[in-house]
């Protein structure tokens, strides 16, 4: 009895092992193009290259491509000039108007890869308001901001807030705050923001309209950097990118936005 049941599990533990090979791919000829167009009249593009995926060390920066922006309503183009480690418009023809669609182009050795994003029209911020929570760690009273803008009828937008609290970015992924547009259509927003205030602190919110297109983006590089790793979770979707051209997959996003900014400080 005892041989049948050893026999048994040997059989058993020797059939679940099996040995797989799995094929991770080291090429590092992939672009990573990042770049946007504001209202404010300020074109930024940041051009690297993937490292491979047992490799070491930041993507590597490419300095020596060809970087344009084109307004395609009037033909005007602008060449972004290398500084530091972005290429940044300087000066030019290219003028932001809400509506008008713009063209990236970017030239890199043989290759011509482009991107085009139609500038969304500015979402003023109406209201900005400090009320007044209970605390969660003491019995002192914190406050939290409350912003309110409406939302332009039939014009498919999306939003992204950015929060600077005494000068300090919330810029880290998981603190990201978006939205499109399809629940809210031309009528009020409101945002609660989730971050603690005191006597004194200031606060400046800044309200990012966007193309919708941009959430979908966003949406699939936070799923790949939260979405998890269990033995259920799906895997990782290539991020969704505008970029067309080239050789070879072109990473990242070239998007026109529109923004409008507030700020105070708290008060007693």
């Amino acid at each position: 009895m005892r041989a049948s049941a050893l026999a048994i599990l040997t059989l058993f533990l020797n059939g679940c092992l099996k040995l797989i090979d799995v094929d991770v791919p080291s090429d590092a000829g992939e672009w990573v193009i990042e770049a946007y167009y504001s209202d404010e009249d300020s074109a930024v593009a940041r051009v690297s290259q993937t490292v491979p995926y047992f490799g070491e060390g930041r993507p590597l920066l490419i300095s020596e491509a060809l970087v344009t922006l084109e307004e395609i309503e009037t033909g005007a183009i602008d060449t972004l000039r290398w500084r530091d480690s972005l290429y940044v418009r300087v000066h030019g023809r290219v003028s932001p108007q809400a509506g008008h669609t713009y063209r990236l182009q970017v030239r890199i050795g043989e290759e011509d890869i482009q991107a085009i994003s139609r500038m969304p029209r500015r979402v003023p911020l109406d209201t900005l308001l400090a009320l007044r929570r209970p605390s969660s760690s003491s019995s002192s009273q914190e406050y939290r901001v409350i912003a309110f803008a409406r939302d332009p009828l039939g014009e498919q937008n999306a939003y992204r807030a950015r929060v600077r609290r005494n000068d300090t970015l919330f810029n880290r992924a998981f603190e990201w705050i978006y939205a499109d547009d399809r629940y809210i259509d031309g009528r009020p927003i409101v945002f609660e923001f989730p971050y603690p205030l005191m006597v004194g602190d200031t606060i400046s919110i800044e309200i990012m309209a966007l193309p919708i297109e941009v959430v979908r983006y966003y949406d699939q590089v936070l799923r790949n950097a939260f979405g998890g790793s269990g033995g259920f979770s799906p895997p990782p979707d290539n991020a969704y990118s505008n970029y067309t051209g080239g050789k070879r997959r072109v990473w990242g996003y070239f998007f026109c936005y529109a923004s409008d900014k507030k700020g105070l400080r708290i008060q007693p």
